[in-house]
């Protein structure tokens, strides 16, 4: 597949020993791995309408590639070759910079960036109530931490994702890796009043406002799908809300924090009505 229907991808590791070049082989094989599960899973929503999928091998609708890799400083590329459905349907002269758009404001929501989408399509997924970036951000953690693996080791300090001809689009660091760098989940409850402003109903993700925060942060209930009460107490809330109603709620859950200390998620038990 070539012309617009192929997104290339170029990952460049830079610093300490990607600067000679190499990586150790075990660090280089898990940062690699970890970015195979991003690509395909963010590729895969892309092409299918924002569908996430928890087991997936390769996108539906789309091929992804490893191309040859380039001297200099630790670099590797990947190639997108999207399926003519997909090209009809979102465009053959967008499709391309949407991509990178949605990549990158799925890897932001994952590590705790905010991005502002240059995209009407991104756009009007983001002003949507359905928290279709919450969904990819927690499918793509782990393979984050996978991606981070050099850094964490000190054999680059830069991973740096870049379009060929348009530059550089986005880097991860340290700081990205202390946000994706999580603590085990507290085992004491807590409590927090808030309101949910994003909510996706088939998985139970979403995100919410924490008065105590003064911000939104993401969520997950806990047994989804046994769990109906907060399930529909949280459909609730985010209708309230936009309905101009409050949906404030009293939330129970445990705080996930990263290696900093801050919450960064949480595991929603139950939401209750506030009085």
């Amino acid at each position: 597949m070539v012309g617009d229907k192929v997104a290339d991808i170029v990952v460049r590791y830079d610093g300490l020993t990607a600067d000679e070049g190499r990586l150790d082989l075990y660090e280089a094989s898990e940062s690699l791995e970890g970015l195979t599960r991003i690509i395909n899973v963010v590729v895969h929503a892309y092409v299918n309408n924002n569908e996430v999928r928890e087991r997936l091998n390769s996108p539906v609708g789309a091929e992804t590639y490893f191309t040859g890799a380039k001297k200099g400083c630790f670099e590797t590329s990947l190639e997108v070759s999207f399926g003519e459905d997909a090209v009809n349907r979102i465009k053959p002269s967008v499709i391309v910079p949407n991509f990178w758009d949605y990549l990158t404001c799925s890897v932001a929501a994952a590590v705790g960036r905010d991005h502002e989408p240059w995209s009407p399509m991104v756009r009007k997924i983001l002003a949507k109530e359905d928290a279709v970036f919450e969904q990819i951000a927690e499918e793509i953690e782990g393979p984050l931490q996978k991606l981070h693996r050099p850094i964490k080791t000190k054999g680059a300090e830069l991973i740096t994702f870049a379009r060929p001809k348009a530059g550089d689009i986005f880097s991860l660091d340290r700081h990205t890796l202390s946000y994706v760098s999580v603590l085990e989940q507290a085992d004491v409850l807590e409590n927090w009043t808030g309101n949910v402003t994003k909510y996706n109903s088939l998985s139970g993700v979403g995100r919410m406002y924490v008065d105590q925060m003064g911000h939104t942060l993401p969520f997950k209930i806990t047994r989804f799908k046994e769990n109906e009460i907060a399930h529909k107490a949280a459909a609730a809330s985010l209708l309230e809300r936009v309905n101009e109603e409050g949906g404030k709620r009293k939330i129970v859950g445990f705080a996930v924090r990263n290696s900093l200390g801050n919450i960064k998620k949480i595991i929603v038990q139950e939401i209750n009505q506030f009085f």
